[in-house]
């Protein structure tokens, strides 16, 4: 399976609240690092799936774009949105933007991370303000706090 089919099938399953069919795409010990929700790994990843996804949201779509990988690593820009289900913004569709990370071993993801523009989604839900800047802040201080980010902070 090339790794445009593997996170097709990955992002479809989720789309559908297959936690099984998510996991199944992930190494026994995989890591699914979601942007809200934080790291699960291995079957934790299905309970991630049911419990959260599908808890906070419905009617997912999430289409990938551009796979490209090397064998070892692997993106995917991807354009993702779901019906909400949270309090204040029952119904309301968030809309997001991003690229999904992987790296790869022996023919499924080992690690799925990603970077999105999660604040257009959240804003789409009528999010006040403050709590977008809690998550903003999250994620600011994630890249911050990262090996790779700190000759850029001197």
């Amino acid at each position: 399976m090339t790794f445009s089919e593997l996170i097709g099938r990955m992002a479809e399953a989720a789309a559908r609240g297959d936690g099984q069919a998510v996991t199944d795409c992930f190494t026994a010990d995989g890591v699914y690092d979601d942007v809200f929700y934080g790291p699960f790994q291995g079957a934790a990843i299905k309970d991630m799936i049911k419990n959260y996804f599908h808890r906070d949201g419905c009617n997912f779509r999430w289409d990938m774009y551009d796979a490209v990988d090397n064998g070892s690593v692997g993106y995917a820009r991807y354009v993702f949105s779901y019906e909400s289900k949270l309090e204040g913004a029952k119904g309301k569709r968030a809309l997001f933007e991003g690229v999904a990370i992987c790296r790869l071993q022996d023919g499924k993801i080992a690690h799925y991370s990603e970077i999105a523009n999660s604040a257009t989604g959240l804003l789409g839900l009528g999010f006040p303000p403050e709590r977008l800047a809690k998550f903003i802040n999250k994620q600011k201080s994630e890249l911050e706090g990262r090996e790779e980010a700190a000759h850029h902070l001197t």
